[in-house]
């Protein structure tokens, strides 16, 4: 833990002896508060009415007995609300009866641009004694410059108790701010704080009890209106927008040192700086343009450089952003604001160019950089060359290679996974987002191509930071899409691995049990074929991968009955008891196996190949039971063929070769499957295209009903060929 963190810890475990419990004259507690000298304590306006006593405790000194206390009207700035609901003030000074000793108070410290963890101090309901909350510094809003505090955990949420407390920065120990609570008899997830300057703004006379450096130099602090120039609108109004986040985070800009651009540069950055605002600077500008008008709060530094060196600048830009033992530039993107500065006189720095360097590095880490320079040419082009106009080139050719890489690359990539798999489940949607995002970086590729110069100019780059945040969103979107893609055919490739690795596994069985073999390859060939489809339908690929390895390992029933399913329509004639190879009379014919007709076991439980016959093997001759027969199996004493018009198959395979040494070396029907020693090929037929399930190498199927027509034209279908049985010769075809 660092020191300075080993300090914060250190100081939430005891109470601070400058904390004040604020009670009105019957003990009631009102609030918190801060001693800042002996007889002043800074509190919230809302806590205490000018005129009104009170009394002070100080509940971190033992021993200290209260004393009476009271505000005057002129120490006291009430809340006020403006027409948009921008709050401001709320702030007191109590006066003492009876001083303190000095030892206890504390000073407030000025911090730019707050960030981080802090503490803060206050008496919750039922807690006298008072407690610490800890929080994180989020932003300062509104034209107060009030900053958000974020409870670190739900228990820590600010109540009206902590009203007037003081928040202590963990960075630096310094006390930063007090709280300036929600509505009375309110909790919020958020409470504000009022930082030191806008303290000061409000009660300049706290400035006795305050350190840290002021944000603006004295040298460039606003004079009277019409004592020193006449506003400048056009470069009011582009100081003004600089200061309000628009355009190019780097402005370089040529101010002399008198004149009315020097004036109006000064009335910007006096209206710019929270301590400095006060009504007084802000009615004597009333009658300007609200255009030219900066927010308060807007920069954390306004610095004059002539004469120092890049090491000294560096300095003050630490001690400003409470940054002590690294004083570094690359300290600056730890915070959670980025530096808004300005510096006037960059060309009469002692140290030129290393000061550019500087400020590059600065750039780089994203601070907001305002550079003013007293003459024309020279130093002042080669600020905005190196600084503004090649960076700015380099972001826009960024931003066109990253719209090709999505359009070319990308979205390519995109629709070939997209043709392959399809969406998983619930993934449709970010897909479909996705493939737009490629039509819309297409479309905005275009416009830049099309732009004019003046769309890429310095003060246009919100443009160009709009679109760059819309890529990144978007490659981001279609890396997600195409992450979501390669994993579904991650599972393709594993689903195709499974079944091509168990198939050699199930024809090795089939040596023990042949009569099974029919009803394993219609799975497999089904599972095939859900994987050729493109795009593949992963899940149901998955389950009809599962089915086959399930009836291969026997974990699975032999397919139903269904006569549309593949396992009916693949089912061994020994399931309709005139198994194939048998006669019509069910007596083994020439070439059967031995213990092809017969074997014990239960009826319908599942067998793994190889491990013998079931029941079905000894039905009596005929007996059909309530199973379909096997496509080729015996009936009305001769050999069918199988019905070409059952079902949805494809109705025509080409004819395959079998393998040297098959068993079965017959000739095989155009009307049947290929043999189930070879697997299918992948691909498709002409082109690689995947043919429908309805449509078969031979062309599309025919309508419902159909006949196929017979070779001699009358329409009339011949069965198809039976492949030859081992032992004789081809079959001849009927009619031939």
């Amino acid at each position: 833990m660092t020191r300075t963190g080993e300090r914060a810890v250190k100081s939430r475990l005891r109470t601070p002896t400058w904390i004040a419990r604020i009670e009105d004259p019957d003990g009631v507690v009102l609030g918190a508060g801060v001693l800042l000298a002996a007889d002043r304590v800074l509190t919230a306006g809302h806590v205490v009415t000018p005129g009104a006593p009170y009394v002070v405790r100080l509940v971190g000194v033992p021993g200290q007995g209260a004393v009476a206390a009271r505000v005057r009207p002129d120490e006291h700035v009430p809340e006020r609300e403006d027409a948009f609901g921008d709050r401001s003030g709320d702030l007191a000074l109590l006066r003492l009866a009876e001083p303190l000793p000095a030892e206890h108070a504390t000073r407030l410290y000025r911090l730019a641009s707050p960030h981080g963890p802090v503490s803060m101090y206050g008496f919750p309901a039922g807690d006298d004694g008072g407690r610490w909350h800890g929080a994180t510094l989020v932003a300062a809003r509104g034209r107060d410059s009030r900053v958000q505090l974020r409870p670190i955990t739900p228990d820590e949420l600010a109540a009206p108790g902590f009203s007037g407390g003081g928040v202590v920065d963990h960075a630096t120990d310094q006390v930063i701010g007090i709280v300036l609570s929600v509505d009375e008899g309110q909790v919020s997830a958020f409470s504000q704080m009022s930082p030191t300057e806008t303290i000061l703004s409000h009660l300049p006379q706290v400035a006795a009890w305050t350190d840290g450096a002021e944000a603006v130099d004295p040298r460039l602090r606003s004079r009277a209106p019409g004592g020193g120039g006449r506003l400048d609108v056009p470069f009011a109004t582009e100081l003004a927008g600089w200061f309000r986040g628009e355009g190019w985070p780097v402005l370089v800009t040529v101010v002399p040192d008198q004149g009315d651009r020097a004036f109006t540069l000064e009335r910007a950055v006096t209206l710019a700086d929270r301590e400095l605002r006060t009504h007084r600077n802000t009615s004597a500008f009333s009658g300007d343009p609200p255009e030219t008008v900066p927010p308060a709060g807007a920069h954390d530094l306004a610095l004059d450089v002539k004469g120092l060196t890049a090491a000294q600048v560096m300095d003050r830009i630490a001690e400003r952003l409470g940054i002590r033992d690294d004083p570094r530039p690359e300290r600056l993107a730890t915070l959670r604001v980025p530096l808004a500065a300005v510096l006037v006189g960059v060309d009469e720095s002692a140290e030129p160019d290393a000061l550019l360097a500087l400020l590059d590095r600065l750039a780089r880490h994203g601070a907001r950089l305002l550079l003013v320079h007293r003459r024309q040419g020279g130093r002042a082009a080669q600020a905005a060359e190196s600084l503004v106009h090649r960076p700015l080139r380099e972001r826009w050719s960024r931003l066109g290679a990253e719209l090709d890489r999505i359009v070319d690359e990308l979205g390519p990539a995109l629709d070939t996974r997209r043709d392959r798999v399809t969406a998983g489940p619930g993934t449709g949607a970010l897909l479909d987002a996705a493939e737009a995002a490629v039509g819309r970086s297409r479309m905005l590729r275009a416009w830049i191509a099309h732009s004019s110069a003046a769309d890429r100019e310095p003060r246009r780059a919100d443009l160009l930071f709009t679109f760059e945040d819309a890529a990144e969103r978007r490659r981001q979107r279609l890396d997600q899409a195409l992450a979501v893609l390669d994993a579904r055919l991650r599972r393709w490739e594993e689903l195709r691995g499974r079944v091509t690795a168990e198939w050699p596994l199930c024809r090795a069985r089939t040596t023990q049990d042949g009569d099974r073999v029919i009803a394993a390859y219609r799975l497999y060939e089904a599972a095939l074929l859900l994987l050729r489809r493109t795009p593949c339908d992963i899940e149901a690929a998955q389950t009809a991968v599962e089915r086959f390895i399930g009836f291969c390992s026997g974990t699975v029933p032999e397919p139903g009955d269904d006569a549309d399913s593949p396992g009916a329509q693949g089912r061994s004639g020994a399931a309709s008891g005139s198994g194939w190879g048998r006669e019509a009379g069910g007596a083994p014919r020439a070439g059967d196996r031995p213990g092809a007709s017969g074997g014990e076991g239960a009826p319908g439980r599942p067998r793994p190949l190889g491990g013998g016959g079931t029941a079905d093997h000894a039905r009596p001759p005929g007996e059909e039971g309530d199973r379909p027969p096997l496509p080729g199996a015996a009936e009305n004493g001769r050999a069918r063929s199988p019905d070409p018009r059952a079902g949805d198959r494809a109705e025509a395979v080409p004819d395959r070769p079998s393998p040297p040494g098959a068993a079965d070396p017959g000739h095989v029907s155009p009307a049947l499957d290929p043999p189930p020693w070879q697997e299918p090929p992948l691909a498709g037929a002409a082109g690689g295209r995947v043919r429908p399930y309805h449509e078969g190498v031979a062309g599309p199927a025919r309508p419902p009903g159909a006949a196929p027509p017979r070779p001699g034209g009358d329409g009339a279908a011949d069965p198809p060929p039976l492949p030859g049985r081992p032992g004789s010769g081809p079959r001849k075809e009927r009619g031939s």
